[in-house]
């Protein structure tokens, strides 16, 4: 059975498959997780957590979060993909991001997320993709500028919290 892949130069995007439970804390431990939902503390949990995704968001959908894999050698550095989300009154595809802090300013979030709106694009023909970040985020909120995401204004008090981004496709 074939799976789904998206390879860059440098990168590998996937779906997650349980045995990447110990790459996926490893990359939260790397990294700043302020702004993310954590994982569970308790490893089972967070299996069944993995398990449920990988059948019923890729199942469904078809796309989701994937593991962003270094291509030398295929390790979890980590995740990037589109989920589909009410961001005001509308149902979009919302871009989320994270790379491990061992991996900082070595252009993988750029290289994933290029790759991902490519997808969204040509694959699933969505006219746009959103982000939402958090207010504090700052490096966050410069990275979505930079790679061409402009800010969408929202109304809703839902939203208060975070910055709405919008990359026309």
């Amino acid at each position: 059975m074939d799976t789904f892949r998206i390879e860059t130069p440098r990168l590998i995007l996937r779906e997650f498959v349980p045995e990447d439970l110990a790459g996926l804390y490893r990359l939260y431990e790397e990294s700043d997780t302020r702004y993310i939902e954590p994982l569970a503390k308790d490893p089972e949990e967070e299996l069944e957590k993995l398990k449920s995704y990988i059948h019923y968001i890729y199942g469904f959908y078809g796309f989701g979060l994937w593991a962003v894999c270094l291509k030398e050698s295929g390790e979890l550095i980590g995740r990037c993909g589109l989920q589909v989300e009410l961001i005001g009154d509308e149902g979009e595809y919302e871009l989320g991001y994270m790379i491990s802090g061992r991996y900082t300013g070595c252009g993988y979030a750029s290289e994933a997320v290029k790759a991902v709106l490519k997808y969204a694009g040509e694959e699933l023909e969505a006219p746009r993709v959103v982000v939402r970040i958090n207010k504090e985020n700052k490096a966050s909120l410069a990275f979505a500028q930079k790679e061409g995401f402009h800010p969408m204004d929202i109304k809703s008090e839902a939203n208060d919290d975070f910055c709405v981004f919008v990359y026309d496709l």
